[in-house]
């Protein structure tokens, strides 16, 4: 195996000898419950790590973790405690101190695999970036293909428009996100980057992440994978006769793939074939837009268009009743731009009113360090639907119990997330009409409940779909966890379709692809280490959406099957867990984000007025305090820590 010494791996810190190093928590705990730590030294007392124990944890079990992590003989390692000023050693079967050094452990850091090949990554959005920035902390030699001509993903260079902006936080949404302790800045050279970014500001803080951290060097744009395929190993010679040829390639490093790329303005051209050791996919799923047709479309004689891919002209709306059809997260941030364009009234038509989510609450999940629990959050959403005048409890993706002692939320679309919304609700410009076109009629729709709807336009919010070419240019028949076909050195990943949760820890993407990105790199750098999760993993198949496209129900037994068997990995994860609270906490304070989300709100009452969109009905406060929000937060760190006790 080839192995180098990795000085960017999440290991024990390493100081002089004069000083106390830094503990690395490995999540590792001994058989029982654990009610203390036990800090382990390495001989020089260079490094320290630490697991949990129960109070009568022997030396032996301790030994024996030792020896796992760090590939030695469990009986070659003795344990040392401190007792006054004299070093003790420690039986097999004594209870094991508190703070021990093991002697016959030179170091706790594992060596990284080298591979023979760049490691291929697919996709230049902020997965990619990300990606790219680990492998490159690593060391490791890499290549990105990106279809597009720069950084920034086909969801926001393509599918937005320049009306889009970031529904959630800019705290956990930018690509120094996974480096610990980096606040994201206020600008990116002379561009700002606001509290809720738009797509142009997006784009900026992408392309300048890249820069700074050389990646354009390393990617070549314009260019389109036909197939990723397998290619004989380069050597035959490593591991046992008996261990399957695929896996000695992995932990060898002489996996080889073969990718055939064309150049996307040169698609007749005979391309090239490239070689990698690891091919790291981030398709994205926000593939192609959803086409729906009504019966009639020929004799509406008004503006029809489908509101993503930038083929809506929102100038077609001024002074007009819209029919916004839908009610997914890209239904909700219309609203907001038809209002802004000063449509007449948006009437959201749509098959099932999913939950949308506001922005205080999707401040306060990230905020936490624990997750806010679903009947708390409705408890909260309910503040600004009473505006509306709808249950929350009500809605179809709800199921709770009659004390309503908890919410389990179960819809097809992630929640969107807006104030302007409810606000456009509050004062007529919105309505919601739960129903669907039937036929269309000269600036009418006529509806399967026999409701007819004058208007001129119909935007088609309906969404947009994953492609099944993906699947085909990965040769994917199986996505075991997040690994095609069970293989380690190939993870695809994409951001979530849904919600399938009781418990709420961030509303962004941001987070989860943190620590996706520092598992799918764990295997880069030891994939040997995957055999212990091999056929742990759920499997899921192509059915009405491709294979890469897993569900939530999916995920959740994937990374809590890694987090229980891979505990290093399981703590590589946690770090990036916690950034989500701790860049949120040092980017938005409260009292300073609730005044943003009250001075929005505010703000566009004054546009309201100015141009006479709405009638003398009385001003709405903001909905929410900072009492109110402190107080959600108090109750939802009280429940986890009744049940840490239980």
């Amino acid at each position: 195996m080839v192995h180098d010494d990795n000085p960017y791996a999440l290991t024990p810190s390493r100081r002089s000898r004069s000083k106390s190093p830094t503990p690395f928590q490995t999540g590792i705990v001994t058989a029982g419950k654990a009610t203390r730590t036990i800090e382990i030294l390495n001989e020089d007392g260079t490094e320290c790590i630490t697991i949990g124990a129960s109070a009568t944890a022997k030396a032996t079990e301790v030994c024996e973790i030792i020896g796992g992590l760090c590939s030695l003989d469990p009986e070659r390692i003795r344990l040392i405690k401190q007792v006054g000023s004299y070093s003790q050693a420690q039986s097999y079967f004594d209870d094991v101190a508190s703070r021990v050094t093991a002697m016959g452990v030179k170091s706790f850091q594992r060596p990284v695999t080298r591979h023979e090949h760049p490691i291929m990554v697919i996709g230049a959005g902020l997965g990619g970036i990300q990606t790219m920035m680990r492998l490159k902390q690593k060391g490791h030699d890499f290549v990105c293909l990106e279809k597009l001509d720069d950084f920034g993903g086909h969801s926001w260079m393509v599918v937005a428009n320049k009306f889009t902006k970031l529904q959630t936080e800019r705290g956990t949404y930018f690509c120094d996100y996974i480096l610990p302790g980096v606040e994201p800045p206020k600008f990116f050279g002379d561009v700002p980057y606001n509290t809720w970014p738009s797509r142009d500001q997006l784009l900026t803080m992408f392309r300048e992440s890249a820069r700074d951290h050389g990646l354009y060097e390393s990617t070549r744009f314009n260019m389109s994978v036909e197939k990723v395929k397998q290619l004989p190993s380069s050597t035959t010679t490593v591991g046992d006769a008996l261990v399957p040829a695929a896996f000695r390639q992995q932990i060898s490093g002489k996996n080889r793939y073969g990718l055939a790329v064309v150049p996307v303005d040169e698609p007749d051209e005979a391309g090239e074939l490239l070689i990698g050791s690891a091919v790291l996919a981030w398709p994205g799923n926000l593939c192609d837009c959803r086409e729906i047709e009504f019966p009639g479309e020929d004799l509406f004689d008004g503006y029809i268009e489908y509101s993503s891919f930038g083929k809506m002209d929102y100038t077609q709306c001024a002074g007009k009743e819209v029919i916004l059809y839908g009610h997914g997260a890209f239904t909700i941030e219309n609203v907001r731009t038809l209002v802004e364009h000063r449509c007449k009234k948006v009437i959201v038509m749509c098959r099932k009113r999913n939950l949308c989510g506001m922005k205080i609450v999707s401040w306060m999940v990230a905020h936490l360090d624990v997750p806010v629990p679903g009947n708390i959050m409705l408890e909260a959403f309910q503040k600004i639907y009473d505006l509306v005048g709808f249950d929350v409890w009500s809605a179809h993706s709800v199921k709770t119990d009659a004390n309503r002692s908890f919410a389990h939320i179960s819809q097809k679309t992630v929640f969107g997330v807006t104030d302007i919304y409810f606000l456009a609700g509050y004062y007529g410009l919105m309505e919601v009409v739960v129903d669907e076109v039937k036929r269309l009629t000269h600036h009418c729709a006529h509806t399967k409940k026999g409701k007819k709807i004058e208007c001129e336009v119909i935007l088609k919010a309906v969404g947009t779909v994953p492609s099944f070419k993906i699947d085909k240019m990965l040769g994917l028949k199986e996505l075991h966890g997040i690994w095609v076909n069970n293989d380690p050195l190939r993870p695809v990943a994409c951001n979530g379709m849904f919600v399938e949760a009781r418990n709420f820890g961030s509303f962004s993407s941001g987070p989860g692809f943190a620590s996706t990105v520092a598992a799918i790199t764990w295997f880069v750098d030891y994939p040997d280490d995957f055999e212990v999760i091999r056929g742990q993993l759920p499997i899921n198949k192509a059915s009405d959406r491709p294979a890469y496209v897993p569900s939530g129900t999916h995920l959740m037994p994937t990374f809590g099957a890694v987090g229980q068997l891979l505990p290093l990995c399981a703590a590589a994860m946690a770090e990036m867990d916690q950034q989500k609270h701790l860049k949120q906490r040092m980017t938005h304070p409260p009292r300073e984000y609730i005044a943003q989300c009250r001075h929005e709100w505010e703000s566009y009452i004054r546009v309201f007025k100015k141009f006479g969109m709405v009638d003398d009905r009385p001003e709405p406060p903001y909905p929410y305090t900072e009492e109110m929000v402190q107080d959600w937060m108090d109750r939802s760190t009280s429940y986890w820590v009744m049940r840490a006790g239980k």
